[in-house]
């Protein structure tokens, strides 16, 4: 019972032809549908990872999978208990979903719970790179908005979420990590610098350093560059292990939607102590990479 990890997401992209470019071409997954209207992608096998749907940019939908309609069951009695509208639905609006809850955080992101049908279990990880480039799996996702990081958190952990990072900057609380499995983090949001932004990142998973290594070629052979990384987030400034220590690397894709490739989440078991953190501005580079000081000034200002 509970809720595992991330298991889809749904952008929007200007483009279907030019957003698979990048996805198909650059990153390697692979088309499992497509019409004019969108596409549905695979990192591997028969189920969708993610979605691209015709608009400009940012975040239609995202969905975690749970084992059994019994988690959707227990989410929902609790969505209405405290008056939050919901919908269960059948869970054909993608390969690979199978029974499905949906409704809004409030931050007015769509967030689903899906089972993944009796061949899978949803939002269960893999992390073998098998020798290639390609991104292993989804990993989780990281929101921005109006509403207070508070306001966020209360209502993720209501729902089954468990806190694992809480970074103030002056005493304001600026960005919380949360996590539906064991792992370090599944489901992020920060307050937006900028109002109409609603997403941070789509993060993919990927093995190790060697990895990384694959990818960084595939970038540079056909033609891009990393934004910023890789290299490793220093939430406890100082300690390469901890809640908030993981390895990444940022990359935009071409209508400005930021992809993670993210390794190296510690887990954690479900009553750990969240780590709460206070920083001044000046520290945030050392918070957000803790191999070096260089952080790259889009990082913190510009979402999708």
């Amino acid at each position: 019972m509970g809720i595992n990890r991330i298991d889809h997401a749904a952008i929007y992209v200007g483009d279907i032809g030019k957003a698979l470019s990048w996805y198909e071409d650059v990153l390697g997954l692979t088309v499992l549908s497509r019409s004019d209207h969108s596409a549905h992608l695979a990192c591997r096998g028969a189920a969708a990872d993610l979605t691209l749907v015709k608009g400009s940019c940012s975040l239609d939908n995202f969905t975690f999978g749970v084992d059994d309609e019994e988690d959707l069951d227990r989410v929902g009695a609790i969505l209405t208990r405290k008056g939050v509208a919901h919908e269960r639905f059948a869970g054909d609006s993608r390969p690979g979903e199978g029974a499905a809850l949906k409704f809004h955080l409030p931050s007015g992101h769509q967030l689903r719970l899906a089972t993944g049908g009796a061949e899978r279990r949803a939002g269960i990880s893999d992390f073998d790179a098998r020798g290639s480039h390609v991104p292993c799996d989804m990993d989780h996702i990281n929101l921005l908005g109006e509403v207070e990081p508070e306001v966020m958190r209360d209502f993720l952990m209501m729902i089954g979420f468990k806190s694992s990072l809480n970074i103030s900057v002056e005493g304001k609380l600026a960005g919380i990590w949360l996590r539906g499995s064991a792992y370090d983090h599944d489901i992020a949001y920060m307050k937006a610098v900028n109002p109409a932004h609603r997403l941070h990142h789509v993060a993919f998973a990927v093995e190790d350093g060697n990895h990384y290594f694959r990818l960084s070629d595939r970038l540079m052979e056909t033609g891009h560059r990393w934004e910023f990384g890789p290299g490793r987030h220093n939430a406890g400034l100082g300690s390469s292990t901890g809640f908030g220590t993981n390895n990444y690397a940022y990359v935009f894709d071409p209508f400005g939607n930021r992809n993670e490739f993210s390794s190296g989440m510690e887990q954690f078991a479900d009553d750990a102590t969240p780590l709460s953190v206070d920083i001044v501005p000046a520290q945030m580079p050392e918070v957000m990479n803790g191999w070096g000081y260089e952080m790259a000034e889009t990082f913190m200002t510009v979402g999708s």
